[in-house]
């Protein structure tokens, strides 16, 4: 099967299974991606973290200490980046030498900051379980398993970035304001779209629709590039 329809084939499945309880491992880790965002914009650019939680109800956050105005603007900003970052780095890594080493380094990454950040909790157990399939893969040493599965993860999280600026944030603010969706949260909560906009006094809806564009160039980028690059092999 050709990469690309490899990869419409896992987005479609995920699409359809999306609210179902075998893909939430997969929106699970999505969210870890999402909060790895904002904890390595905290390191860079911030005094660091202090806590670092993912909760089984797929919400989560990082506490974290900013020198400033500017400190908290690229803080706030770092959920998004996180989301569509790191999840394009997974499918580009899969075509390099470090192929191999993608899920490990996953497994490794987040198990450190789980024991460092958030102590005995669910994000911990999470991390756990996430290592030991990670090792029973590589114990397996099957390369088309571990190609398929390092897809799977790497499209799932495309998926959740894009969810996460379109729905959560994009259709949510037109809900806010038009009530299109009786019940569905009727007051502002307190995403990071809302976090910017407080910031900048620009609207959230903006934010998110800044971030809903620069998630689908990104990843037409990088799909395309693939398709690219064998073409013209």
């Amino acid at each position: 099967m050709k990469q690309t329809g490899r990869y419409f084939l896992i987005l479609l499945v995920v699409i359809v299974l999306w609210n179902t309880t075998i893909i939430k491992p997969l929106r699970l880790f999505a969210v870890f991606l999402h909060e790895l965002g904002h904890a390595f914009m905290a390191l860079i650019f911030g005094y660091g973290i202090q806590a670092f939680k993912v909760n089984l109800n797929e919400s989560g956050y990082v506490i974290s200490q900013s020198k400033g105005w500017f400190s908290s603007f690229m803080i706030a900003n770092g959920g998004y980046l996180g989301s569509v970052f790191f999840a394009l780095l997974i499918l580009y890594l899969k075509r390099t030498r470090f192929k191999k080493l993608i899920l490990g380094s996953a497994a490794i990454v987040l198990l450190a900051v789980s024991i460092r950040f958030s102590g005995f909790s669910f994000t911990l157990l999470y991390s756990i379980i996430f290592a030991v399939f990670v090792i029973a893969l590589y114990m397996i040493q099957n390369e088309k398993l571990n190609d398929w599965v390092i897809d799977i993860f790497g499209i799932g999280s495309v998926a959740y970035a894009i969810y996460d600026t379109f729905v959560d944030t994009v259709l949510l603010q037109i809900n806010l304001k038009l009530h299109l969706i009786k019940g569905w949260k009727v007051e502002q909560p307190q995403t990071d779209a809302a976090q910017l906009a407080e910031m900048t006094h620009i609207p959230a809806l903006v934010w998110g629709l800044i971030w809903l564009c620069i998630a689908i160039i990104a990843v037409n980028a990088v799909l395309l590039k693939g398709k690219g690059t064998k073409s013209r092999r």
